[in-house]
């Protein structure tokens, strides 16, 4: 990002960061050799999302895409589907010995990156991150929410 956008605090230069920090994590996956819709379910099933429907609720992405990307990560053997025994319907995903080899390379280690830059911050810095970011987000849903309810009553009309 460039200096000029440094000082700006117009809603642009927040997307320009935002698009920024999508890229910077766009590398992490690249660097793994995998996608983004990849690396980001091999990250949740490390995490403790074992379902399609987990995965996909957390990340916020449609189910055929991560379908598409646990049909990739069982070709590269790095996870594999059982049964669940409660739910005969519904697939579990385990991490294969490959999978976790990996996730313990390339995944903790960009934990560990992550962690040194935001250690770098002060804990000011960090505390007002944190602190904004939360209040960015209580206030969009909630208006983004409206707009969605709006726009669907007026189809209902």
């Amino acid at each position: 990002m460039n200096d000029q956008n440094h000082q700006d605090n117009s809603i642009e230069a927040y997307r320009a960061t935002y698009k920024e920090l999508d890229r910077i994590w766009s590398m992490c996956s690249k660097a793994c050799g995998l996608s983004d819709a990849e690396y980001w379910a091999l990250h949740m099933i490390r995490e403790g999302c074992s379902t399609q429907t987990e995965i996909s609720e957390q990340l916020s992405m449609n189910k055929q895409t991560v379908h598409s990307a646990l049909k990739m990560l069982i070709k590269k053997d790095m996870v594999r589907l059982e049964t669940k025994q409660n739910n005969l319907r519904e697939k579990q995903i385990i991490m294969t010995e490959t999978g976790q080899k990996f996730a313990r390379t390339y995944i903790d280690r960009m934990h560990d990156i992550e962690e040194e830059a935001w250690n770098a911050l002060k804990l000011e810095e960090r505390e007002l991150l944190v602190l904004v970011s939360q209040k960015y987000n209580a206030l969009l849903e909630p208006a983004l929410r409206r707009y969605l309810a709006e726009k669907s009553s007026a189809a209902e009309l």
